[in-house]
């Protein structure tokens, strides 16, 4: 059963049915629009968990939280007041993810930048090229396009809004499209890569 929002732990609303979620349902603190949720830790609860208060998190910081532990591919779920779950052979790794977290938050505070119209702009062109180029990987000017973009994503600062986690994750997906076009891998390779970066960017352009 699908009760809370997979990014940011907030309480869902109206178009949860079962484990099923409408194509509409956004989530009403970060934003989400919750289509595909990951795969979550089972129902609980059992003596190999550890919980984690996370009520007094702001929705972004929560969500570069489950962003981090999607990208070490440590399972989690979340429960009533933001609190998060995760197995408890993952529990150091998981305190030092979240102390990581915490560190990064006062740097941002103090500084405040981001990549500002640039970033946001290289992000939708990226999204478009890899959009196109599953659907035709042979094209040499698609791979161009997504190149210049990958590139460009790469070497920005996350837009305001998206966490770094999450940017990081994106700039992997990009570098990995860039290898396997530079070096003329097979096409149902690059295919692929376009396709999982096209899906990764669907719910943040």
């Amino acid at each position: 059963m699908i009760t809370y929002c997979p990014r940011c732990g907030a309480q869902l609303g109206d178009g949860v049915h079962g484990e099923w979620i409408g194509a509409a349902v956004t989530c009403v603190d970060c934003g989400m629009a919750v289509v595909d949720p990951p795969a979550m830790l089972a129902p609980g609860p059992t003596d190999d968990e550890v919980e984690y208060d996370l009520g007094e998190w702001e929705s972004a910081e929560r969500g570069s939280a489950t962003a981090a532990l999607g990208e070490a591919d440590i399972p989690y779920r979340w429960e009533a007041n933001r609190v998060l779950v995760v197995p408890a052979v993952a529990e150091d790794e998981v305190d030092l993810l979240l102390d990581g977290l915490d560190d990064v938050e006062e740097v941002e505070d103090d500084d405040e930048v981001d990549g500002g119209e640039e970033a946001q702009a290289a992000m939708a062109d990226l999204f478009l090229a890899a959009d196109r180029l599953q659907h035709d990987p042979a094209d040499v000017d698609l791979a161009a396009d997504a190149v210049a973009a990958a590139t460009t994503v790469t070497a920005c600062l996350p837009p305001y809004g998206i966490e770094r986690a999450v940017w990081r994750r994106i700039q992997g997906l990009a570098s990995t499209l860039v290898t396997d076009v530079e070096e003329a891998v097979d096409e149902d390779a690059v295919a692929a890569d376009a396709r999982a970066l096209r899906e990764y960017l669907r719910d943040l352009v």
